[in-house]
């Protein structure tokens, strides 16, 4: 047993079936909340109860100024304790006590050289005695209670010193407790309030309110939602308000983008599939509306999905019902689809990559983002919006923009968008040397492989040039696409899954489409 256990099981046998029964008492107080000034008050109480005295108070330790500090204080004197230390060491009996992590009786404060009578000369409280126990906090003294002037002029005894290390031990554990618990709560309100600030819908344009509008109001329902707009305006974003504002918004929100998995393994991807389903499929796995299940799925790029995907997802649609890959259960869950899409979805039906009931069913009720390029007055909005994100995710604290940096941001197009706009103000983040983005830390509209136009300006090794001529293609061809994958591939003639390793080997995944 450690010598912690030893004095705790002795000072529990040291008192008698009364005094246990009020330190049980106490126990129950102090389990009943989480509150932490609420323990600390019924802490105070305690001591002042057990070992009946006039007064009581917690010191804890100020190590920036190596004073104690009163925390809380019961009795006549507790309002003018709040702005008061006492000194650590020789100098009072609390520190001492704090010093040497051990209880300390003085029943005769005037004969001891370790009082400190700054208290009662600010206070007009009269100390005759103290006792005094250290707060330990995993092994840590970080404070001290006290309790003063025993009733009817009695002295403190050793069962008021077992009585109060009892209460000291029960107390450091339900306020390290209460301090872990604030300390969770605290972290997940940080962690809620960058959620929030990444996840916002910014903007005062007509044409975003009036969308916003139209998602606040389909939100309560469980209409499909289609939701169309150039690529990097926010569609994921105005899918997410639409959850977030529905009955489901304590259910999960899925995203699946359709262009970026290849045709292949869009069906397992959704509906799952059984063990046995093909080479690999070692266990059965669920798919995305089974996970999505009283929450929210949304299919970014439905465009992208094959035909034979596009059956089973008309048929889930109307029928809430799938069947996983290799399998022969129908399944139904409960999920909200909202679907998005870059593309026009007519002109796929007329080219017969689209069908035309799938579309009826989707397009329920569209909700369209207007382009950056056309709500520009959004643009300083946008750029505060984001200066706050990287500030919150960095140590720079830039202040703000000025005013020919966001004169150089309003007269750009942004073919990319409010995506581009996102990136290029993090980019302005790591260039900038001061607390405010210049427009010298504003790159827009020169890429590095639209700044190399030319490949044949200069002889190199036949290898390093047609490296450069990769690269150059295939970031002109998903310029074109706007960074659709499937498309591009489709244009290249290859596959999608090589698409993707090509532009990893050519150092194109950062770019901007």
């Amino acid at each position: 047993m450690s010598k912690k256990g030893s004095r705790k099981t002795s000072a529990a046998a040291a008192i008698g079936a009364e005094e246990l029964r009020r330190i049980i008492e106490v126990t129950g107080k102090l389990l009943s909340t989480i509150d932490f000034d609420q323990l600390l008050e019924i802490i105070l109480e305690s001591a002042k109860s057990l070992t009946r005295s006039e007064a009581s108070s917690l010191l804890l330790l100020d190590e920036k100024v190596g004073k104690l500090r009163f925390a809380v204080a019961t009795g006549e004197a507790k309002q003018s304790l709040a702005s008061l230390y006492v000194p650590v060491g020789e100098e009072s009996i609390a520190g001492y006590v704090a010093v040497h992590g051990k209880p300390l009786v003085v029943n005769d404060v005037k004969k001891d050289g370790r009082w400190y009578s700054g208290v009662d000369e600010a206070t007009s409280f009269k100390t005759r005695s103290i006792l005094g126990v250290p707060l330990k906090l995993k092994g840590r003294t970080v404070g001290v209670i006290e309790v003063l002037n025993k009733e009817m002029g009695a002295e403190f005894t050793k069962e008021d010193v077992n009585l109060l290390e009892l209460l000291a031990g029960q107390a450091a554990q339900v306020l390290r407790n209460a301090q872990e618990y604030m300390d969770l709560r605290a972290s997940k309100r940080a962690i809620e309030a960058a959620q929030e600030l990444r996840y916002r819908i910014v903007g005062r344009d007509p044409r975003l309110m009036e969308a916003i509008d139209l998602a606040k109001r389909v939100a309560s329902s469980n209409t499909t939602v289609i939701i169309t707009g150039e690529s990097g305006t926010g569609k994921e974003l105005l899918a997410r308000y639409i959850h977030l504002e529905s009955p489901r918004q304590e259910g999960p929100f899925l995203i699946v983008s359709c262009a970026a998995i290849p045709t292949t393994l869009i069906e397992s991807e959704l509906f799952g599939y059984e063990k046995g389903a093909f080479t690999g499929a070692t266990t059965r796995k669920e798919g995305k509306f089974e996970q999505a299940h009283k929450g929210t799925l949304f299919l970014d790029e439905i465009g992208d999905l094959g035909l034979e995907t596009q059956v089973k997802m008309l048929r889930f649609i109307e029928n809430k019902e799938f069947e996983r890959l290799g399998g022969k259960e129908r399944l139904s869950v409960d999920v909200r689809v909202i679907t998005a899409s870059n593309q026009d979805l007519p002109v796929l039906i007329r080219e017969k990559k689209f069908r035309e009931d799938l579309y009826y069913r989707i397009n329920v009720f569209p909700i369209e983002l207007a382009p950056l390029r056309d709500r520009k007055d959004d643009i300083p909005l946008l750029v505060e919006h984001f200066i706050k994100l990287f500030n919150m995710e960095t140590t720079k604290g830039i202040d703000g923009v000025e005013a020919a940096a966001l004169a150089k941001l309003r007269a750009y197009e942004w073919p990319g968008n409010i995506r581009e706009l996102r990136n290029v103000i993090e980019r302005a983040f790591v260039l900038s040397h001061g607390f405010s983005i210049r427009a010298e830390d504003i790159v827009i509209g020169k890429g590095p492989h639209e700044e190399r136009t030319d490949i044949f300006a200069e002889d190199k090794p036949w290898l390093e040039a047609v490296q450069e001529f990769k690269s150059q293609y295939l970031y002109h061809t998903l310029k074109k696409t706007r960074g659709n994958h499937k498309r591009a591939a489709q244009m290249l003639g290859i596959q999608p899954s090589y698409l993707s390793r090509l532009k990893k080997e050519l150092g194109l995944e950062k770019e901007e489409f």
